[in-house]
């Protein structure tokens, strides 16, 4: 009776028809349904939820928190105790307390073992113009280096990388940018690590050329349309002949640069896609498509030098380490073609056809084709293939996301010790992923998937005591 009352969807008068009963009963319980579902949500106001004990432990892991959970400064810190708990605290008591909790997460940072670490990412990023060295494990998203230095030549990073050699790193394969100082120290001290050079910053550099020539002919587009309305609308015979052969002009560039564009997008997209995707191409179709689109890009870099001249000399520079991981697979592949005893170049066609989604026309055309090549061990085969596509990677995209997760702490106007960056580095190892589409990766910290063993949350680690709600 009360639902049908508030639902509104017949009056009063059929209600307490369609139930025997007045129509002072039928607002008695609409009110009274509507008085209950009032008193359950309303506020709850001043009426205490829980208690905590303010210690001087909790204040604290309360400065601790603050700063790594909240990116909050020395002094918003000392605003917060002093707004919400009457609390006043020092600038120097706020230093010594994160102070304090970074030497023991720089001896947590130490004690783990980097044997795991198979595969890892390294790089740099800058604070008021000093390197922050760094050190990523790719499956886990481990962080095992991050620290400040004054340089970022090759003695520096091979004393860092010996000091992690000591605790077990040694990867299989570490993936690394153009710096010099980088590629030395790790070829110095890691001989037998394989290095692979990164797609991620070339790739990028591509498609900000390609966003480039796109502003550029918006503009120039903009600038055209003006002139050509400016001729139509001049009465005067010379202006008008004057700004026709003007608009006659800027319509052949706007034509050369509009050209330009489109080549440019689409030599680029057969580079990212063709070339240096891993689901693609055997190597030698690589190299010989690779070179094309060099002497292609060569070409429209004489009509337009302005960086896409960059991009050529980069590809003439960078041609052996852009394509030698398609070599890393050539390598794989070749065993598995031994093992399954077939060609590589059926290999190579399986791994093409996993560019497809499994719900493309395409894939299940090329899938059966080769099912009908290979026979029942087809399924067996792909997913061989997809194992070591998994396994093998090109982009030093994990450093980047620390690097992406580690810049709000590194504003110009802070002042980020050595030690504070331990403590930074101690708490993205272990807060645990919001979110992942990693199976292996889900409500779990970097340290728990490196080393498959659960510990304490962070705080404990550090020696404070998490509060945990009563049950009720």
């Amino acid at each position: 009776m009360a639902l049908q009352a508030i639902s509104r969807q017949q009056t009063i008068t059929e209600i307490s028809r369609s139930f025997h009963c007045s129509r002072t009963t039928v607002h008695a319980q609409k009110n009274r349904a509507l008085e209950a579902a009032a008193n359950e949500f309303k506020d709850p106001g001043d009426e205490p939820l829980f208690t905590i004990a303010v210690t001087q432990s909790f204040i604290h892991q309360m400065v601790v928190g603050l700063f790594c959970i909240c990116n909050s400064s020395y002094r918003g810190i000392m605003s917060f105790l002093k707004s919400i708990f009457d609390y006043p605290v020092a600038l120097g008591s706020v230093f010594n307390i994160l102070d304090a909790a970074a030497d023991k997460a720089a001896a947590l940072n130490t004690a783990y073992e980097l044997s795991p670490i198979r595969s890892s990412a390294a790089d740099e990023v800058f604070h008021r113009n000093r390197p922050i060295l760094s050190v990523v494990d790719i499956e886990s998203r481990f962080c095992a280096l991050l620290a400040r230095a004054d340089d970022r030549d090759h003695e520096t990073w091979g004393i860092h990388l010996l000091d992690l050699q000591a605790r077990g790193y040694g990867p299989d394969t570490s993936i690394v940018d153009s710096a010099k100082g980088l590629i030395k120290g790790h070829a110095d001290i890691l001989p037998k690590t394989t290095l692979r050079h990164d797609h991620f910053h070339f790739i990028r550099d591509l498609k900000d050329c390609a966003r480039y020539l796109k502003n550029q002919l918006a503009s120039r587009t903009t600038a055209t349309l003006k002139l050509v309305r400016r001729a139509e609308k001049e009465r005067d015979a010379q202006k008008k002949k004057t700004r026709d052969a003007a608009a006659s002009i800027a319509l052949t560039e706007l034509g050369v640069l509009e050209h330009t564009y489109a080549t440019f997008q689409l030599l680029a997209q057969w580079l990212q896609h063709d070339v240096l995707q891993l689901a693609g191409y055997a190597p030698e179709v690589r190299a010989m498509l690779y070179d094309f689109i060099v002497s292609e890009m060569s070409i429209i870099a004489g009509r337009h030098p302005h960086r896409i001249d960059a991009i050529v000399t980069s590809l003439h520079c960078r041609r052996d380490a852009l394509l030698d991981v398609a070599d890393a697979l050539n390598d794989q592949f070749a065993q598995l073609a031994a093992q399954f005893r077939i060609s590589i170049d059926t290999v190579w066609n399986v791994c093409y056809t996993t560019r497809y989604g499994i719900d493309h026309c395409a894939y299940h055309d090329q899938s059966s084709a080769l099912e009908s090549l290979i026979g029942e061990k087809s399924d067996e085969i792909e997913d061989a293939v997809l194992a070591i596509l998994e396994k093998t990677h090109r982009c030093s995209s994990m450093v980047e996301n620390l690097h992406s997760r580690l810049r709000p702490y590194l504003a110009e106007q802070k002042t980020v010790t050595h030690k504070i960056i331990g403590l930074l580095q101690f708490y993205l190892n272990h807060k645990p992923f919001m979110r992942s589409q990693h199976e292996r990766l889900k409500n779990k910290t970097p340290a728990e998937a490196m080393t498959g063993k659960p510990h304490l949350p962070w705080l404990e680690m550090l020696g404070f005591a998490s509060f945990k709600q009563r049950a009720t």
